[in-house]
């Protein structure tokens, strides 16, 4: 159901309680429409996007009927990539931050402490 007032009930209880906060969408078209609404919401924020990177996808498969192995081939979209390590960076730096995700981004995401090194090593050792 869409224009039910959910994005605004949800922006206000983040509002109230003024802490860093995860959005999750189901696929990345709400994602995307969440992600609109709440920087229209949240002006001064950091309202992050962080969905799946891929534009396309294609996991490794076996056929056993044609004894075929599939390899895996994927697509990465840089642009996709860049928004999630700008969520991940504030998410670590600010506590005003809205992270706008959809569910499938959210596995995987490997260890902040070794995003903070990688981090400090490009600022040329400096993790201010």
């Amino acid at each position: 159901m869409t224009g039910s007032g959910k994005t605004f009930t949800i922006a206000n209880v983040i509002a109230d309680l003024q802490r860093p906060t995860m959005v999750l969408a189901p696929n990345k078209t709400l994602a995307a429409q969440l992600y609109g609404e709440m920087k229209e919401f949240f002006p001064e924020n950091a309202v992050e996007y962080f969905v799946s990177y891929y534009d396309y996808y294609q996991p490794e498969a076996y056929v056993p009927s044609s004894d075929t192995f599939i390899e895996k081939d994927a697509s990465v979209n840089e642009h996709i990539e860049q928004m999630r390590l700008s969520a991940t960076k504030a998410l670590l730096e600010r506590r005003d931050v809205v992270v706008v995700a959809s569910v499938s981004a959210i596995y995987g995401l490997g260890d902040p402490d070794l995003y903070l090194k990688n981090d400090a090593a490009s600022d040329g050792g400096n993790a201010d």
